[in-house]
């Protein structure tokens, strides 16, 4: 058996052939899908816009309805029933972007290569390869598909099909670059638009070169373009993060986001010594939770005495109600 097939993605689900077919999978009559699919591009909201370091845009959609219950649908009777390959992290159920940087932990040498512009760069034609080639659907049903999930051409950033189509735009070669370092000793994920590669021993100049070579010609062939800027080596001897997590010894928060964390717990700490009145459902009480609940995943000796806090401030300000009922 080829080493690379049992690495990769896979889907033993009902080949849909017809439109009727596809209508039958989602519940939405064909006619109602053919039509929707030709005014995809005017149901999406900017949800988030983004303005990078470099200057240029990053926005991040909304599906409007009637577009967005059928992504839904999509995501539950098609996409849900992927079978993806451990080095493929992100949002699948189950995975995050702590399970990617797992996979490194204990490395001696890292290499964090970045995809350019990846979502707007995964053009309809690609998309389209995933459900006529990947998914095996006739071409009618990969085009109204296709239709449906991309908007002006490309996938959009935050739709709900939109993460799960970026982990299969490799499904060709993806597999094969993971059995390649394999049998180098080396350990290759992929988190969306970030990819890792790491040794547990010590690698050449050459060696690396040659791995960083591998990943570019299948991002290449493809025609995507690494972003150079973020390509990094590091080694076990100076601080090695994958997706933000440091991975010398187990993944873990960098020592900028931890303060920081403490600074928000602080600041709540203020607005209630001034006599704020803090909702514990919203706004930075919240906000503040939220973050100590982060913090504690990956540190949480750090984070018990904050949660505590916060949790004192709770408790104060509902004995004080209590009083005010009283009198």
């Amino acid at each position: 058996m080829n080493p690379s097939a049992t690495n990769a993605p896979s889907y033993r689900q009902r080949r849909i052939g017809s439109l009727e077919a596809l209508h039958n999978s989602l519940g939405l009559p064909a006619s109602n899908l053919l039509a929707l699919a030709e005014r995809a591009n005017i149901l999406y909201r900017v949800a988030k816009s983004i303005t990078k370091a470099d200057g240029s845009i990053r926005n991040t959609y909304d599906a409007l309805e009637p577009l967005k219950e059928t992504h839904r649908r999509i995501k539950s009777q098609i996409l849900d029933h992927v079978s993806f390959p451990a080095y493929l992290t992100g949002s699948i159920k189950g995975c995050d972007y702590k399970t990617n940087a797992t996979l490194h932990v204990g490395a001696r040498i890292l290499i964090n290569e970045d995809i350019s512009g990846f979502f707007p760069s995964t053009s309809a034609d690609r998309v389209f390869n995933v459900w006529h080639c990947f998914f095996g659907f006739s071409k009618a049903v990969a085009q109204c598909l296709t239709l449906l999930t991309t908007r002006h051409g490309e996938l959009p950033q935050g739709a709900i099909t939109s993460s799960f189509l970026a982990n299969l735009v490799f499904w060709q070669d993806e597999p094969t670059l993971h059995a390649k370092l394999a049998s180098q000793g080396l350990i290759y994920s992929r988190y969306v638009d970030d990819i890792a590669v790491s040794s547990k021993s010590f690698l050449t100049d050459e060696e690396k070169s040659k791995a960083v070579r591998h990943v570019y010609g299948m991002l290449l062939k493809h025609g995507y373009q690494p972003k150079r800027a973020k390509h990094e080596i590091s080694t076990s001897a100076t601080r090695m993060a994958v997706t933000k997590l440091a991975i010398n010894s187990k993944p873990g928060l960098d020592r900028a986001t931890r303060s920081r964390i403490r600074a928000i717990v602080h600041a709540v700490e203020r607005r209630f010594e001034l006599g704020e009145v803090l909702s514990f459902d919203q706004g930075p009480y919240a906000k503040a939770m939220g973050q100590v609940r982060h913090l504690e995943r990956f540190h949480p000796g750090e984070a018990a005495p904050l949660k505590n806090r916060l949790l004192a401030l709770k408790s104060i300000s509902r004995t004080r109600s209590r009083h005010r009922k009283v009198e």
